[in-house]
This record gives C-alpha cells, structure tokens and sequence, in this order.
C-alpha cells in the first residue's frame, strides 16, 4: 500500500480529504494526521510516508519550513500543497522544494481523485524503474523541450499540465515567469514558424496545418494572419515577389 499522510491544521479539511478521497482504489492508505508542524515532523520520520498532503500555514512549523527540512534529505515523500491562500509566492516556495502540486480550499472531489490517480500511476512506474516526478525546477524547460519536438501532436496547457502532474495555474505562471510567454501561445508560435517553412517548401494551408497540429485549418489561417498580419494564401503569393 502507498503510505499517505495529511498535515492540516484544520480538522474539517482533514476530515473531507479522507471523506472524498478514493484511497483504497489507488492502494493508498491514510497512517498518519498532523494538526500542527512538530506534529507533522514526527509522523514523518516514524511513518515514512510516501505521499505528503500539507497545509503551508500551520502553527509549531510552517508548511514552508517542513519543505525546507523535507528537502534536505534524500528520501522525501510526494507532496502537494494544500493551501486556502491563493498566492504564487506560497507555490513558488512548493515549487523550490520539490512539491508535485498545489490545491485549494475547498477542496473539489473529482480533481483531488484525479490528483490521486496521477499519483498513483507515477508511484508503479518509479517502483518499475521508470522517472516519476520532474523537479519542478526544471519542469519549465523540460516542456519547452517537449513542445519543440511534439508540436504536432495534440498538446496543450491541460495536456502538460497533467503529464508532469502540476496545477494548471501554477505551470502556467511558472512557463510564463521563466519565458515571457504561456504555454499556450509558444506552442502557437512553434506551429506556425513550422508551418511558414512548409509553405515555403510548396505545401498547401490544409496539409501544412495538419502537419503542425492544426485540425481547423480556418483556426489555423486566423491565427496565422493574427501572428504575422496575413493569410497563409497572402504568405505565398509573397514569396514570389
């Protein structure tokens, strides 16, 4: 069983995490419940858990503090955030240490279980060998990366968002900070630097969209003559000027 542990020092936030969670379907099992952050210490180095649910303002140790200790050793569980403080600077202190993800109260069922399925299915493959989760640090460019090579799939910021198991609004502030740019808007703009040299090559607007991922080439055009002030059409007609 993978070994779970909240600390909160709510108890009613305590008590809807074990309500709403689906535990036993993700052979996951709750040891251990801290209220406070010395409590929360303890139960980690006697339990050793494998996944941490931690609350960033909790009294004795902050959540911040216990990520700091957390990532002085080797062996750290998987821990996400749990916070009812919308603040990026509470997340980007997650993101330093090695948090998976950050979630808000109130806490909604079908996204926590969600969160615990991806969880889950990381824990089997870093049990088979496989890399579970990206440092956050360098999950920023290790998308970059990804999005140069697989534009032409079907990716987008959820898709990302749920590969590396990161909260959409915290991988979209953290690509943004690091690039200047959404995820979304470079993936546009590797598409269509793709797409200006097809039809340079002779491709038609239809088969260079699907080729760089478009499956609207209508989409496609108006974002085209958004990006560089003209159709794909005007485009080549312009190059044999």
């Amino acid at each position: 069983m993978i070994k779970v542990m909240i600390a909160d020092d709510e108890r009613m936030v305590r008590r809807t995490l074990k309500a709403v969670g689906k535990w036993e379907e993700n052979g996951m099992e709750i040891v251990g419940e801290a209220q406070n952050g010395i409590e929360a210490l303890e139960i980690l180095e006697n339990e050793k858990p494998d996944v941490l649910f931690l609350d960033m303002r909790m009294p004795g140790l902050s959540g911040s503090e216990i990520l700091e200790r957390l990532g002085q050793k080797e062996e750290k569980p998987i821990t996400v955030i749990v916070s009812g403080y919308d603040e990026f600077e509470y997340a980007r202190t997650a993101l330093k240490y090695g948090a998976v993800d950050y979630i808000l109260k109130p806490i909604e069922r079908n996204a926590f279980n969600r969160l615990l399925e991806s969880i889950a299915a990381k824990l089997k493959d870093a049990g088979e060998g496989k890399s579970a989760f990206t440092p956050y640090k360098d999950v920023a460019q290790r998308i970059k990366e990804d999005i140069e090579e697989e534009y032409a799939k079907d990716i987008s910021l959820t898709y990302y968002a749920e590969s590396y198991y990161i909260n959409k609004e915290v991988l979209s502030r953290l690509f943004k900070k690091k690039y200047g740019v959404g995820i979304t808007a470079f993936i546009n703009h590797v598409r269509l630097e793709q797409a200006k040299v097809l039809l340079s090559l002779g491709y038609s607007s239809t088969r260079s969209a699907e080729i760089v991922g478009y499956h609207d080439v209508n989409y496609f055009s108006r974002i085209f003559k958004k990006t560089y002030g003209m159709t794909p059409s005007e485009y080549i007609e312009s190059l044999d000027k």
